[in-house]
């Protein structure tokens, strides 16, 4: 780990978060040197990989005369010393770099080192060697004396060459949500390579940094200028490309606030809703697509797909296959019990069958659009089960409900007592069961 440390200062100073590497660096190559990752000592006996240096060195012994190179003999003891003394010394300079800084800089340099930390956990050996001979090989003068135009066309090719990953930090946030600024009234955090998060506690959206622009993907009424506020927080990049999830203004009610040379995106159905309606807070989009699109910008990419109407007009899934995220807006809450009429959804079929086919998808995280937290496949597939079980619920209701003038208020009352008593802990299942009710039951009646 030393070895790709020394290999990422360069980088690491160059992205600024160099204050954060102490604060948290250490005890992480600590907990892989007991695995034996690394040349390590574990108790009195040494380890190189997962395997004890002693064996090692009975069938890989090398004599000295073998070892001579054009600069003398190899001694690799003497070069991890004196790597063990550059390492104490940027690590002096760190930490005094970051004692000097505002509570606010640590607080996005620390969330950057974490996520340079979990890049460099995830590669192998190869991986680690690639990048330091890559780094090595490197013309110094060409580094040092290329024009400002030719050193920005180096680190974006470096960028789009380099995997982008789901941090591993972000599972946290599918069971607990991050905690809000009372004074912002958002979060926003980088739960992937250039990919963020955002979240007032109550809607949610997302965007990506690529290096020419920011990628923004709905912008709730109630968020409004917070949205650049939030971006303007992490990148200097200026949003270049907005994505419209539906139609519903709750959601893109703040699309007219982005820059006027934005590209709005959107399905076909969307852009004729928007169309008719001329609704000066939501735009007109100005690439539209029915079945699928891809966006490509800077060194990001976006896969759109129409998967069906499971909520209103022109519904897109919006996926990263690169980070294994996906946002589709207002299929269902997480860990919770639907808004009223399921989510207010136009098309019970299609909500069902929509749930199927984003399974079918590689994905590990989606924005959903609303609660605190992310979902996940296994929040899909619970919210799948529940949704046919208030179907089953319904069915019954009519099967054991009594002809009366009252029928079609005693149905669906019926259908949410049987729910409340099948799922009584799911949050807010208390809020909407009749009115969730009576779509299944109209569903399970006449559709």
């Amino acid at each position: 780990m030393k070895l790709v440390f020394l290999a990422l200062i360069p980088l690491i100073l160059s992205i600024g978060i160099t204050p954060a590497l102490s604060f948290d660096f250490i005890p992480e190559a600590d907990a892989i040197k007991s695995k034996g990752n690394s040349l390590t000592e574990t108790g009195s006996k040494k380890v190189c990989g997962d395997k004890l240096c002693s064996e090692m060195d009975s069938k890989h012994h090398m004599k000295q005369s073998d070892m001579k190179t054009h600069s003398g003999s190899m001694d690799m003891h003497a070069m991890m010393e004196r790597m063990d003394k550059i390492h104490e010394k940027h690590q002096k300079h760190m930490m005094k770099s970051w004692d000097s800084m505002t509570l606010e800089k640590q607080s996005q340099m620390y969330q950057k080192m974490q996520k340079m930390i979990e890049k460099m956990e995830s590669m192998d050996m190869d991986e680690h060697m690639k990048m330091m001979s890559m780094m090595g090989e490197k013309d110094h003068d060409k580094k040092m004396h290329k024009d400002s135009g030719e050193k920005h066309k180096t680190e974006k090719q470096t960028t789009i060459t380099s995997d982008k990953i789901l941090f591993a930090s972000t599972m946290d946030y599918t069971v607990t949500g991050p905690e809000i600024d009372s004074e912002k009234g958002y979060a926003v955090i980088e739960i992937g390579d250039g990919l963020y998060w955002v979240s007032d506690g109550m809607y949610q959206i997302m965007f990506l940094t690529t290096g020419e622009g920011v990628i923004l993907v709905d912008a709730p009424m109630g968020m409004g200028e917070k949205i650049q506020q939030a971006i303007s927080e992490v990148t200097s990049e200026k949003i270049t490309h907005f994505i419209y999830s539906h139609i519903h203004k709750d959601h893109v009610g703040s699309a007219s606030l982005l820059p006027k040379d934005t590209v709005y995106i959107a399905h076909s159905d969307t852009a004729e809703h928007l169309k008719m309606k001329n609704d000066p807070q939501r735009p007109i989009p100005t690439v539209t697509f029915d079945e699928t699109y891809t966006l490509n910008v800077g060194d990001q990419t976006l896969e759109l797909s129409y998967l069906g109407a499971f909520h209103s007009k022109g519904d897109i899934v919006i996926y990263s296959p690169a980070h294994k995220v996906i946002m589709a807006v207002d299929l269902f809450h997480p860990n919770a019990a639907p808004f009223q009429f399921m989510g207010i959804t136009r098309d019970v079929g299609e909500h069902l069958a929509v749930h199927d086919k984003l399974l079918a998808m590689d994905w590990e995280i989606m924005v959903s659009g609303h609660e605190p937290i992310l979902g996940t496949p296994e929040h899909l597939k619970f919210n799948k089960e529940f949704t046919l079980a208030v179907l089953d619920n319904a069915i019954t209701a009519m099967q054991t409900t009594l002809p009366s003038p009252t029928y079609f208020t005693d149905v669906p009352q019926a259908c949410a007592e049987l729910t409340l008593e099948q799922f009584p802990d799911l949050k807010d299942i208390e809020v909407y069961p009749v009115e969730n009710c009576v779509t299944m039951v109209f569903y399970a009646m006449i559709d």
